[in-house]
């Protein structure tokens, strides 16, 4: 639960980015967008929903200490300066319960929702699927528009749209910064990913017509597969905004990620240094303290084999704002405004490494350059995650409710 899933998909997308699209989408009005600014995911109260020996979730779902999501945390993110959270919500127990259950469920997002705009902190709920249950996992999730799962999906899709613009009206004088995110990271292609799409924004929009919505391509919601939409669909919809993820280099974020083509990777600097030599000696004796063999050594000397590339790439700042670049051009292609626009996720997986003084420098410079590159094209940002275990964590000793000095410099954070 305390790892992302493969990136696969996503490193595909961020290397190859699609053509920019052509179709015309009607001129969005400002005033009619949250003002999303700085986020940060939230996964510690509705993610990864425990699971049972026999496949059956808890009962009741999040309830475990683990999932407690307290006022000092709400207050110590704001207080840091961030304006919204993005709220991930294993899908499963939403599809898995019926009746008063999964109407109690409901309620309880709503109310963490309500906490927080209490908290003066603008909310997207993300519709983030997990791997916890092999009945709700993403793929389950996404197997085709006529599938039940899928369906069933699109209900829920329609509830939350409701309940969220509710809440919206209740507090319309203070013009509440609310959105619902479609889908996390549909483990699909772009083209497959489409018409489940397009699905899911009708089903939101009857839900509520004026909601605004969050919505991704699909490869992982690499940033190729944003600008491979077919935005026709939605060309006359004033209330959507348009998500990417984007954790590159692979090689740098997810090393020791498991799960990852970078799993065995160590010392990955950033930006690339000018010899992969130290990378070579640290990830040789990571690969035979983890005894390797089979497929999961092959998999880590394919990856071991990229660094070459990677130095000989010179990636830095530079190569980071390419994306950016690409993304700009289909929003302007698009007549879309730079806020219509969220860099949904992006983070470095915390190793041994990033406690030295060499790591933690490159952490910090990778965090940094991501954010003020994404403020400088006028883009919302949401950082990966707040509290957890497992390497991703921004908050102070993973667990918070503050943030360190480095994470506040990167991030653009006011002192403590």
């Amino acid at each position: 639960m305390t790892t992302r899933r493969s990136v696969l998909g996503s490193i595909a997308g961020i290397a190859m980015l699609a053509p920019f699209g052509t179709q015309g989408a009607s001129a969005q009005s400002a005033g009619q967008m949250p003002g999303f600014r700085r986020g940060i995911g939230v996964a510690h109260a509705f993610g990864w929903a425990d699971v049972n020996a026999d496949g059956s979730y808890a009962v009741p779902p999040f309830s475990a200490p683990r999932f407690q999501f307290i006022a000092e945390e709400r207050q110590a993110i704001r207080a840091a300066g961030f304006d919204f959270v993005r709220l991930a919500v294993d899908v499963g127990p939403f599809l898995a319960f019926a009746g008063t259950q999964r109407d109690q469920l409901d309620d309880r997002v709503i109310n963490t929702v309500r906490d927080l705009l209490d908290a003066d902190l603008g909310v997207i709920v993300d519709l983030h699927p997990s791997m916890m249950n092999s009945a709700y996992q993403p793929r389950e999730l996404t197997a085709g528009v006529s599938t039940p799962k899928f369906q069933a999906v699109l209900g829920l899709l329609k509830r939350f749209a409701g309940r969220l613009a509710q809440l919206a009206a209740e507090n319309a004088a203070g013009s509440p910064r609310l959105a619902l995110e479609l889908m996390n990271e549909p483990e699909i292609s772009a083209a497959a990913w489409q018409p489940m799409l397009e699905a899911a924004y009708r089903a939101a929009r009857s839900g509520s017509e004026t909601l605004p919505l969050v919505l991704g391509g699909g490869s992982m919601n690499a940033p190729g597969a944003l600008l491979q939409i077919d935005m026709r669909p939605f060309a006359n919809d004033s209330r959507l905004i348009y998500t990417y993820h984007d954790y590159s280099p692979w090689q740098f974020t997810h090393q020791g990620v498991s799960g990852s083509p970078a799993y065995a990777l160590d010392a990955i600097a950033y930006p690339a240094p000018a010899s992969p030599d130290a990378m070579y000696r640290a990830t040789d004796q990571r690969i035979a303290a983890l005894g390797l063999a089979g497929a999961e050594l092959q998999q880590a000397q394919q990856a071991r084999q990229t660094l070459a590339s990677y130095v000989s790439s010179g990636f830095n700042r530079s190569t980071l704002e390419k994306t950016f670049q690409q993304v700009r051009a289909w929003r302007m292609a698009q007549r879309l405004p730079a806020r219509a626009i969220l860099l949904g996720e992006f983070g470095v997986h915390m190793t041994p490494y990033q406690t030295t003084a060499e790591g933690a420098t490159a952490r910090e410079s990778w965090l940094r350059d991501m954010r003020q590159l994404a403020e400088a094209y006028g883009f919302a940002w949401s950082c990966w995650t707040y509290v957890a275990t497992g390497g991703f964590a921004l908050a102070e000793n993973e667990t918070g409710p503050g943030f360190d000095a480095t994470t506040r410099r990167a991030l653009g954070l006011v002192p403590a």
